[in-house]
């Protein structure tokens, strides 16, 4: 068998090999053939502990990069060219993509369509809208259906307080309902407008208009409003009046009320001035009741009674209403005090 020398030191070696055995260079021109390395893990087995080989690091995956659409090659226009600011460099074997600025005439050109397109939007926002059709609306005649005439029966006025209810009614609109006119120098009474009209001029003065009936027991009321004159001008009714001997039950335009017994010239304070939040302050219009039963004699104010009291001095007599002009300072002394009453109901027990 033919032995081959070995090109690097000259030893003779097998026919088929193809390494020298002395000087382990390759003998002829093919490639060595590839053997692994020896792990450095290989001879550190044993029967206890088996230490992992360290894992190498993954290297993060690259996000893919767009591949560059081939693009129409495009006539170069004129203008200058933009320049990539700070430190950008082309990447190697890339192209330089050039992008040419319109020329100023194309941009004078522009700006003409921008600023029409901005006319045109304006103009829809705020030129007036053409009139609606004005076409007249034929509106087809309705015939009245013939239906009977319903005459509604007037309901009789309920009554506040308990009782027999009332007996007499009057708006004031008749001027010979028995209440009469008068007219002085200090005091003035009269029919006007559907109401009964009352002027104090006095100071300290106090006058009256009586309906002309004796009575002992009755419920009454009356609507009165304070039409002109200071707030402390007291007005309201008067009830079992004789011989210059009565009660009264009066209220201001401050939102006072007051019960007063008037005997033998004197005058006794049977409910002093108190405030209550029922009355309507003011050139305002309140309703005032009286229930007078016996001894017992109870007030109302708005149908709603803020006080009864007991009293046996006076038992029968006339009804009507009075108003009375007191001074108190701040005010002009020539000022009247003007009431107007409407509405009066009256009824026997």
């Amino acid at each position: 068998m033919k032995k081959v020398s070995c090109p690097s030191c000259g030893k003779e070696n097998r026919p088929d090999a193809r390494i020298c055995a002395y000087c382990a260079m390759p003998i002829d021109d093919e490639p060595a053939p590839h053997v692994e390395p020896i792990s450095p893990y290989d001879d550190l087995f044993s029967d206890d502990i088996i230490p992992e080989k360290p894992k190498p690091k993954a290297k993060p995956e690259p996000e893919p990069q767009p591949q560059p659409q081939p693009q129409p090659k495009a006539k170069p226009l004129k203008g200058p060219v933009l320049e990539p600011e700070g430190d950008f460099k082309e990447p190697a074997g890339r192209k330089r993509m050039q992008i040419p600025l319109p020329a100023n005439r194309d941009m004078a050109f522009l700006a003409g369509i921008i600023g029409v397109g901005i006319i045109l939007i304006l103009a829809l926002f705020f030129l007036p809208s053409a009139p609606p059709d004005q076409t007249p609306v034929q509106v087809p005649k309705i015939t009245p259906e013939v239906t009977k005439e319903i005459i509604e029966t007037p309901k009789p006025t309920p009554d506040v307080q308990s009782g027999t209810g009332y007996t007499q009614f009057d708006n004031f609109s008749d001027k010979e309902s028995g209440w009469g006119s008068y007219e002085s120098d200090t005091f003035l009474k009269y029919y006007s407008g559907g109401e009964y009209h009352m002027i104090q001029k006095g100071e300290d003065l106090s006058d009256r208009a009586l309906l002309g009936k004796d009575v002992t027991d009755f419920v009454a009321e009356v609507e009165a409003r304070l039409d002109s004159g200071p707030l402390t001008g007291q007005y309201g009714m008067i009830f079992r009046f004789e011989s210059g001997n009565y009660y009264s039950f009066g209220i201001n335009g401050r939102g006072w009320f007051t019960v007063r017994k008037h005997m033998d010239g004197k005058v006794y304070e049977m409910i002093p001035l108190t405030e209550t939040y029922i009355l309507n302050k003011g050139y305002e219009t309140n309703r005032l009741g009286i229930k007078a039963e016996g001894n017992t004699l109870s007030f109302y104010i708005n149908g709603k009674m803020v006080r009864s009291i007991a009293d046996t001095s006076r038992t029968h007599g006339d009804i009507g209403f009075f108003v009375s002009r007191l001074a108190e300072q701040g005010f002009i002394k020539e000022q009247p005090v003007h009431v107007a009453f409407d509405n009066f109901k009256f009824g026997e027990i």
